[in-house]
C-alpha cells in the first residue's frame, strides 16, 4: 500500500511540474530523481533542454538524445529513445533502461513522454504567439507604446523600456538557415530579456537598456555573437550594425528599418571589426534623407561619367579601384580590398586617373570624386530597392505571396526568457 502511495505521489509531483512550469530542465531533473535513471531531452535540432543526473551518466544520456536528433539514431543498447511529437517534431527523449526498474519506474517511463510532449507543445504555442509579437515590434510602425506594453504583459514578457537595436548581416551570401537559427538562439541565451528575429537571412537583435545606459554591454554582446557567427561559418563574413542610441518601444521598428537600409550599402571600408556603429554611415544617411536623386545622378555623371563608360566598354572595374584608393590611406590596404597585387593596383589606379583626366592631387577635386563614388553606390542600392518594391507590389496584386512571407520576415523569432512571470 505504501509503495502504491509513493508511486502516486511521485507521478503527481511530475504532473504538477509539467503543467505549472515551462522549464523542461526542471521536469527532467524531477523525473531523474523519481526514477533514479539517467535521462535527457533535446529539441528537434539537438539543442539541450535538460538532463539528469548532473554527472557523466546524465551527459551520456544527453549525447544519446542528440545523436537521435542529429544523426537519426533509433536505438542504443541499454537506452530507450522516444521521439516527441505533436504534429511536427518537438524533440527526443533518451532514457537509460539498462538497470531495469520496478513498477514505479515503469509507470514513470510510460507517463514521462506524454508529459514532456504536453509541456513542449504548450511552450511551442506560447513561443509562436511571442514570435508574432516580436515580428510586429520590429516591423510595424503603427504598433504604439501602450499596445506594445499591454500585449507584452499578456504574453508574460518583461519588456525593457528601451532597446539597443542591431542587425547581424553577412556580406554577399548568408549561411544556411539552420546555422542562423542556432546563432539567434545562442544570442538570446547570452543576454537576459533580449529579443531576436530572422529577417531575410539576417538577424535583428534588441538588447535591453535603461535610460542613459552604457552601450558597452551591448557592444560586448554583439561582438561575441559575430565572433561565433564567423566561427560557425568562416566562409560567410559576418558583421553587426548597431544603432547610435537606445530607442523606446514605439521607435524600435523605425530604427530597425533604418539599420536595414544601411546594411544594404555594404561593409564600411574602415570597419573590418565585428561591430559597426551606425554613425559610420553618416554620409550615406545624409544623402539618403536630404539629397534630390536627380541632382545626385547629375553630380555622379559629371564626376565619374567617363570612367563609368570606360568600365562598361572594356569590362573593367576601375571605379572600385578608385574607391578603394580613396577609402584607404595606404595602397597595400586598398590593393588587399580589391584582391590585387600592389603593383597591379597602382597600375589600375593610374589608369583610372588617366581616364578621368586628373591626378586627384587637389583636395577639393579628390573630395568631390570620393563623394560621387559614395553617391553612386547609394543610388544603385535605391534602384535595386525600388525594383524589389515594384516586384512585391506586382506579386501582391496578382494574388501571390512575396518571398519570405509578410514583410519578408522568416519563421523564427525568439525571446528570452520564455518562462512565465511569477
Amino acid at each position: 500500500m505504501e509503495a502504491v502511495q509513493d508511486t502516486f505521489a511521485s507521478l503527481t509531483s511530475l504532473v504538477r511540474v509539467a503543467v505549472h512550469s515551462d522549464d523542461s530542465a526542471r521536469l527532467i531533473t524531477a523525473a531523474g530523481v523519481c526514477s533514479g535513471l539517467p535521462l535527457a531531452l533535446v529539441g528537434s535540432h539537438g539543442e539541450p533542454l535538460g538532463y539528469a543526473p548532473a554527472g557523466s551518466e546524465g551527459r551520456r544520456a544527453l549525447a544519446i538524445a542528440q545523436a537521435a536528433a542529429r544523426n537519426h539514431l533509433v536505438t542504443a543498447v541499454g537506452w530507450t529513445i522516444v521521439p516527441i511529437r505533436r504534429g511536427s517534431s518537438l524533440g527526443f527523449l533518451a532514457l537509460g533502461t539498462r538497470h531495469g526498474g520496478d513498477a514505479k519506474t515503469q509507470a514513470l517511463l510510460e507517463m514521462l513522454p506524454e508529459l514532456v510532449a504536453e509541456q513542449l507543445h504548450r511552450v511551442a504555442l506560447l513561443r509562436a504567439r511571442r514570435e508574432a509579437f516580436v515580428r510586429r515590434l520590429v516591423s510595424d510602425r503603427r504598433f504604439g507604446a501602450q499596445e506594445i506594453q499591454d500585449e507584452g504583459d499578456d504574453l508574460g514578457l518583461q519588456l525593457a523600456g528601451a532597446y539597443w537595436p542591431a542587425i547581424v548581416t553577412w556580406h554577399a551570401t548568408a549561411p544556411p538557415l539552420l546555422a542562423i537559427e542556432r546563432l539567434a538562439r545562442d544570442a538570446l541565451s547570452r543576454a537576459e530579456g533580449s529579443l531576436a528575429a530572422l529577417l531575410r537571412g539576417r538577424i535583428v537583435l534588441l538588447h535591453p537598456a535603461d535610460a542613459g545606459a552604457d552601450p558597452s554591454a551591448t557592444t560586448a554582446w554583439l561582438t561575441e555573437i559575430v565572433r561565433q557567427a564567423r566561427a560557425l561559418a568562416p566562409s560567410f563574413p559576418a558583421q553587426a550594425i548597431v544603432g547610435e542610441a537606445a530607442v523606446e518601444l514605439a521607435g524600435v521598428s523605425a530604427e530597425v528599418a533604418e539599420l536595414d537600409a544601411l546594411r544594404r550599402l555594404g561593409p564600411r571600408a574602415e570597419h573590418s571589426g565585428p561591430v559597426v556603429p551606425a554613425r559610420a554611415y553618416a554620409l550615406e544617411r545624409l544623402f539618403w534623407h536630404y539629397l534630390d536623386p536627380v541632382a545626385a545622378r547629375r553630380f555622379v555623371d559629371a564626376q565619374l561619367g567617363r570612367l563609368t563608360t570606360w568600365d562598361r566598354e572594356h569590362r573593367t572595374d576601375l571605379l572600385s579601384v578608385l574607391e578603394a584608393a580613396l577609402d584607404f590611406p595606404r595602397h597595400d590596404q586598398a590593393a588587399s580590398r580589391c584582391f590585387m597585387h600592389r603593383n597591379t593596383f597602382r597600375h589600375r589606379l593610374q589608369q583610372a586617373g588617366e581616364v578621368l583626366g586628373t591626378t586627384l592631387e587637389d583636395p577639393d577635386e579628390r573630395l568631390a570624386v570620393h563623394v560621387a563614388l559614395k553617391l553612386r553606390r547609394l543610388l544603385a542600392t535605391a534602384s535595386v530597392e525600388q525594383s524589389a518594391a515594384e516586384a512585391r507590389s506586382t506579386a501582391t496584386a496578382n494574388g501571390r505571396q512575396p518571398k519570405g512571407g509578410p514583410g519578408g520576415t522568416l519563421r523564427l523569432l525568439a525571446t528570452r526568457p520564455l518562462g512565465r512571470r511569477a
